[in-house]
């Protein structure tokens, strides 16, 4: 500011000197004006006086802070990927053209803005495709809502895929309990022990039941602090998955004649022989002291859909989509991160897991769910370990995964990232092997992954109906609906986030 006002008396002196230094000009005239000059530069330090430079900058940091917290934050996480899938059938003559190669590309848009200190949006938009066009281009369930954003789609579409404020406050009702309530499109795929092969920070559920897309709600409370357990948490989870109503003019139909049926009258009403599916449970840590853990959950959900089979000998099969009855699950995840104490680095950075999940059906009166108009029961475990590669290649790190589920097991597993299909959802063995690889750093990175799913009975991938009926795999019935027996897929990516 001083340099800038000095150069500015210099520049007006010169100025003056010169438009006032002509032939005629006397030394009194001079004289005059130079007193002028030097009272002009007394007021300029006068006003210079009286600006506090330290409130000018503080005001201007206060402008650029205010600024960039108006503003979303952006992230991006665009993944490249290379399948090539494998399929074996229960019925031999099929086995013809059961290979395949496929690219992908998936884009995450997340976004976050927290206006202030207690309150956060977040969000994540989503855009999966197949490389070109589809050549067989029916849609089916690829775009139901609990797996749209996990399925590469015909046209490309960008979708939302999360969508929920977070409110964090410091005790509830005075109890001094934090906690935190959530509602919104809801961060519920890729979960805990999944997010060690996904390569990223785990979402809300347990991944070995639930990796599905839905909407609903969440409250939180941390009760480590009050009860003195390390990292105790209580979350209440509610969500729906669908809404039974009608659309708006879905009443309007041509008549014989020609007019319009109802044109008006039914917008969003009940659709008769349907209710709403909704879910509500807990998730529930009874202890987590940063390296060893155990996690928890059980929920129920009411009014499960499923394909109901009405006439077999038809081509193609008669088929409806209905609502069947209700599903309970649960599960127990025992895991390790870092094993021992300082016994070597190698073990330190080691991640160890061992989890246990259970399913029951409970069909309404006159519907079946899973070939049964009684109750079944399933259950499923998984065990895993992922460990440092560095001392044979910087930055890299592999993982081994298994696990079995019974007969009758049936995981809310629809949205995991397996072209191939779920491998929690799988009646039978599944072994996944992956490395992980940090390239430039977590900006640019590869996966190399295998996945093996061998299944002793038919169905593991169905919702609630007549497709979910457990064959045994080498049964007459396997080779008849040519099920599944074996699925492979090899996947490589590059995946760039910032």
């Amino acid at each position: 500011m001083k340099k800038f006002l000095a150069l500015s008396a210099v520049a007006a002196f010169a100025t003056m000197s010169y438009a006032s230094g002509g032939p005629c000009t006397s030394s009194d005239d001079l004289r005059a004006e130079l007193e002028q000059l030097k009272a002009q530069i007394a007021e300029l330090k006068e006003a210079q006086s009286k600006i506090n430079l330290a409130a000018l900058k503080k005001q201007i940091r206060e402008i650029k802070a205010h600024d960039a917290g108006d503003n979303i934050k952006w992230n991006v996480d665009f993944r490249t990927a290379y399948d090539v899938i494998g399929y074996e059938s229960a019925c031999p003559s099929c086995n013809i053209g059961n290979w395949n190669q496929i690219f992908t590309n998936r884009l995450w848009l997340g976004m976050g803005f927290a206006p202030t200190s207690n309150l956060v949006f977040k969000g994540l938009l989503s855009y999966y495709k197949m490389y070109g066009q589809m050549t067989y281009a029916q849609q089916g369930f690829n775009y139901f809502d609990w797996i749209v954003n996990e399925t590469p789609n015909p046209s490309g579409e960008l979708r939302v895929k999360e969508a929920y404020w977070l409110y964090l406050g410091d005790s509830f009702l005075g109890t001094g309990i934090p906690w935190t309530a959530s509602l919104g499109r809801r961060p519920s795929t890729d979960g805990l022990l999944v997010n060690y092969r996904e390569d990223q920070d785990p979402k809300s559920p347990i991944g070995h039941i639930i990796n599905t897309e839905f909407d609903g709600a969440s409250f939180k409370f941390k009760l480590g602090d009050v009860t003195g357990i390390p990292g105790m948490y209580f979350k209440l989870c509610m969500g729906r998955g669908m809404t039974n109503a009608r659309v708006r003019y879905s009443s309007i139909k041509p008549t014989s004649s020609g007019t319009d049926l109802y044109p008006d009258e039914y917008n969003y009403k009940k659709v008769w022989g349907w209710n709403h599916t909704d879910l509500l449970g807990f998730i529930f840590v009874p202890y987590d002291d940063g390296q060893y853990s155990v996690h928890t959950t059980a929920f129920k959900a009411w009014n499960m859909p499923g394909v109901v089979i009405l006439n077999p000998k038809t081509y193609p099969v008669q088929a409806d989509f209905q609502q069947l009855g209700d599903y309970y699950g649960a599960a127990i995840s025992f895991l390790a991160q870092g094993i021992g104490d300082g016994i070597n680095d190698f073990l330190d950075d080691t991640n160890a897991f061992v989890s246990f999940a259970w399913s029951k059906t409970d069909p309404n009166n006159g519907h079946k769910m899973q070939g049964s108009a009684d109750s079944k029961t399933g259950t499923s475990y998984l065990i895993g370990v992922n460990f440092p590669l560095d001392a044979l290649i910087s930055g890299t790190r592999m993982g081994l995964e298994y696990n079995h589920g019974s007969k009758y097991w049936r995981s809310m597993t629809y949205a995991e990232d397996t072209l191939a299909g779920s491998k929690m959802a799988t009646r039978g063995n599944a072994y996944d092997v992956w490395i992980n690889k940090d390239l430039i750093g977590k900006a640019l990175t590869a996966q190399l992954r295998y996945t093996y799913m061998d299944y002793d009975y038919t169905g593991s991938n169905g919702f609630f109906g007549d497709a979910s009926t457990p064959y045994d795999i080498d049964s007459l019935q396997a080779r008849q609906f040519d099920a599944i027996k074996k699925a492979q897929d090899i996947r490589v990516y590059l995946r760039y986030r910032y």
